[in-house]
């Protein structure tokens, strides 16, 4: 599947408002003060966005990266000033920037996976975010200011907003820029439903097709028992017509053989015949005991 985080980042802009959204919500989660400027632990895919930004609006700054770490130093002043740094206040920010809040808080805190139990036979998605008490107002607020409608539970010390709705995840996903992992989620979807109904229609088939074969065994089975106590002639003429056809065509369905027959009986006329004539063949057996 395609890397659903790669992709969110790399929706990201580096040189406006979410660019600077993405620096403050990252600071907020990740970042720490150092006596030169700050650390930043994050995901590598993460720094490298974050020193995309920085590199463009303050070239001033040294950055430098040590796998999922990024040290910050210089005068970070103005830095701090245009993220305000400390403030998260959702009603200040424009609709693009709560997305970039959003988009950077899923790609630090959350994880989209597909299920699988023991018989590696799938159960579907599950997308969630797993969250610190400071994170929970805004999270919660972001995902109702969109109307994702998220399950709540805890885990350990974290509190996780969850979804199995795989349309409430490809929803969110394509509202965090991640289109082609929701097109290949759609995708799968339709494909496993139309692997369901093909089984579906398979079973259907062979259930129909063991009915069947039975129902003909039962029919030949009792033909051939009058047959051998009273001759054919102990039925009537459209009795032993049925029974002769059947005799010539013991695997086709009542349908084939409403065909074969050439007359104007339906289905359910042509069943009947048959059953009296298994009728005929229960009595028969009885009077022989």
């Amino acid at each position: 599947m395609t890397d659903c985080k790669r992709e969110i980042v790399l929706s990201i802009p580096n040189n406006n408002c979410c660019s600077h959204c993405f620096v403050k919500t990252l600071f907020f989660v990740c970042a720490e003060k150092t006596l030169d400027g700050f650390v930043v632990h994050a995901p590598n895919l993460v720094l490298k966005k974050l020193e995309a930004i920085v590199h463009n609006f303050y070239p001033e700054l040294k950055l430098e990266i040590n796998n999922d770490c990024a040290n910050i130093s210089g005068n970070c002043y103005q830095l701090l000033l245009d993220i305000d740094f400390l403030n998260i206040n959702l009603t200040m920010l424009d609709d693009c920037c709560l997305v970039s809040m959003l988009k950077t808080l899923f790609v630090l805190c959350g994880r989209l996976n597909y299920n699988v139990d023991d018989s590696k036979n799938s159960k579907g998605y599950i997308l969630e975010i797993s969250l610190s008490e400071k994170l929970v107002p805004i999270v919660s607020n972001l995902l109702d200011n969109f109307g994702f409608k998220f399950a709540k539970k805890q885990r350990n010390s974290k509190t996780i907003f969850y979804t199995k709705n795989s349309a409430l995840i490809c929803d969110f996903l394509v509202k965090v820029d991640a289109v082609e992992c929701s097109f290949e989620i759609q995708n799968s979807l339709v494909m496993r439903e139309v692997r369901n109904t093909a089984n579906r229609q398979n079973n259907c088939f062979e259930h129909n097709l063991d009915k069947t074969i039975g129902a003909s065994t039962l029919q030949l089975e009792a033909i051939n028992y009058i047959i051998s106590k009273q001759t054919i002639d102990y039925l009537d003429e459209n009795l032993k017509e049925v029974a002769l056809l059947r005799l010539a065509n013991p695997d086709v369905s009542l349908n084939e053989l409403k065909t074969l027959l050439g007359k104007n009986i339906s289905r359910a006329g042509l069943k009947y015949r048959l059953d009296k004539i298994v009728e005929i063949y229960k009595k028969l057996k009885g009077e022989n005991k």
